[in-house]
């Protein structure tokens, strides 16, 4: 996972689940949610997903 470039915290992929927002992943220390536009992005063109992005997820 690329945020987990930027915060080691965020603990390792456990699972996933879909709602109608996005995604929520659940990794080893806690649960990430991702909104439905930045997925997108990051199975169309992962580049496209800035670092500030990430951030802003990890932060969560």
């Amino acid at each position: 996972m690329r945020i987990h470039e930027l915060d080691p915290s965020i603990g390792s992929y456990r699972s996933h689940t879909f709602n109608t927002v996005g995604a929520v992943i659940i990794t080893s220390t806690r649960k990430v949610r991702i909104r439905k536009a930045i997925l997108n992005r990051q199975f169309k063109d992962p580049e496209l997903v800035s670092e500030k992005d990430l951030l802003l997820i990890a932060g969560s």
